[in-house]
């Protein structure tokens, strides 16, 4: 049933039809308000949205990415971005959404670097 609905609706999942139908109602996010994503397979290409970079471009992203892992400016903004993450959930928590935020921008952080990372082998 689900595979027959989608395909009458055009190829688009019940998820997709429903944002798009409330996104002048809320502030909905769907894949067109994501400006890039790298993907980086096994074979060393990087792809940055659809486009795949050439070479030249890789071997620039990868010494970026090695040299703000590197920094004292990166370690710095991380230890500030984990304290005040810390202090928010412990000491200024007032509920549950507090909780959430300050894991929020632990999850971010943790996201930027698992990138960093992985640009970098």
């Amino acid at each position: 049933m689900k595979d027959f609905i989608i395909r009458s609706l055009g190829g688009y999942t019940k998820d997709e039809v429903l944002t798009s139908a409330v996104a002048h109602l809320y502030n909905t996010i769907n894949a067109d308000d994501i400006l890039t994503e790298i993907r980086i397979n096994g074979e060393n290409k990087i792809f940055v949205g659809e486009r795949e970079m050439n070479q030249g471009e890789i071997s620039l992203l990868k010494s970026e990415a090695r040299i703000l892992a590197k920094s004292t400016l990166w370690k710095v903004l991380q230890d500030d971005i984990k304290y005040k993450a810390n202090k928010r959930m412990f000491l200024e928590s007032k509920g549950e959404a507090d909780m959430i935020v300050g894991k929020s921008w632990l999850y971010a952080l943790d996201c930027i670097n698992t990138c960093l990372k992985n640009l970098v082998k």
